[in-house]
């Protein structure tokens, strides 16, 4: 069933069907064009038109049915989903026996392709396991369906909701591909730029696992990214980010020693003064005394990362 996509959400509602479709675009980069849920008759079909736009997400929540794409013919049942895309004709039909219901979330713009290839919808790819109760999407579908009136605030829900039925997607395929090989989605220089800002923001308290965790990649390759790109590990780093600080607590307040030891991150002072000793050659007092006398900053230089000081 096509429902127009007027200026306005249209809404089709009957026992068997529900739907709305939206015009309004509040972003081009991604943008709801249809929501719905059918419970469909013994053997209906729905034919896709090469011309129909969007990325069409259903869900399974009851039944079978089959999916005909370029491909060939599948058969789907309750748990898994299926995608049509944008461009490409094909057709699904619900079992006669056993008839499915569904619910979708219709979208484009343009970072579509690269969510759905996130969701593990690549080229050629249609169907898949949910992975995941399909009650959630579901959930999300009735929240759109519920609001259907036309106003900001509603417009802002639908996308929210939008995101996060995409969102419930792409981590559903995370978890499917848990025992495969781990792809890392992003550039290297982009997971190292996160971890500097990170410790720069948390050197008080963070380790090195939280801040792979923070990321969401393993320490492991963290610390060989990061040495390729700024030629130091990450511990190397944080121990300089907490020095650095602890520098110029030394040279700018009164602080005593052990509070300062605690403002960047070590609760005992004696380890305190023991990595900045190994780091700048003086303790903390004495390089407070002979600054202080010179009137100069001492300089950070690399230094000896301390025996799993941090972690």
């Amino acid at each position: 069933m096509e429902v127009f996509l007027g200026e306005k959400p249209q809404q089709q509602l009957s026992k068997k069907y529900r739907c709305l479709s939206f015009h309004q675009r509040m972003t081009e980069e991604i943008y709801l064009l249809l929501c719905g849920i059918e419970n469909c008759l013994p053997g209906y079909t729905f034919r896709v038109k090469v011309e129909r736009p969007g990325w069409h997400v259903h869900v399974i929540l009851s039944g079978k049915g089959v999916l005909c794409t370029k491909d060939g013919e599948q058969e789907l049942h309750f748990g898994q989903m299926f995608v049509t895309k944008p461009g490409e004709p094909v057709w699904y039909r619900a079992d006669r026996e056993d008839p499915w219901s569904y619910c979708w979330m219709t979208f484009d713009g343009t970072m579509a392709r690269g969510f759905m290839d996130s969701a593990g919808f690549r080229e050629g790819v249609y169907t898949r396991n949910c992975n995941m109760e399909p009650q959630r999407f579901y959930a999300l579908c009735r929240r759109v369906l519920d609001q259907p009136e036309m106003t900001q605030a509603n417009d802002l829900m639908r996308l929210g909701l939008l995101l996060e039925y995409i969102s419930l997607a792409v981590q559903s395929n995370s978890e499917a591909e848990q025992g495969e090989p781990h792809r890392h989605e992003y550039a290297p220089d982009i997971y190292v730029q996160y971890a500097v800002d990170f410790i720069n923001e948390n050197y008080a308290t963070a380790k090195i696992t939280d801040v792979a965790g923070y990321i969401g990649i393993h320490r492991s390759y963290l610390t060989s990214i990061f040495k390729k790109k700024m030629g130091i590990s990450p511990q190397e780093y944080l121990l300089q980010c907490r020095l650095k600080h602890s520098n110029r607590l030394l040279l700018e307040t009164d602080l005593p020693i052990q509070e300062v030891s605690r403002e960047v991150g070590y609760d005992n002072p004696l380890t305190f003064s023991k990595v900045f000793k190994r780091f700048y050659g003086v303790s903390p007092r004495k390089f407070r005394n002979q600054s202080s006398k010179s009137g100069s900053a001492g300089e950070t230089v690399p230094g000896e990362e301390p025996e799993d000081e941090s972690n």
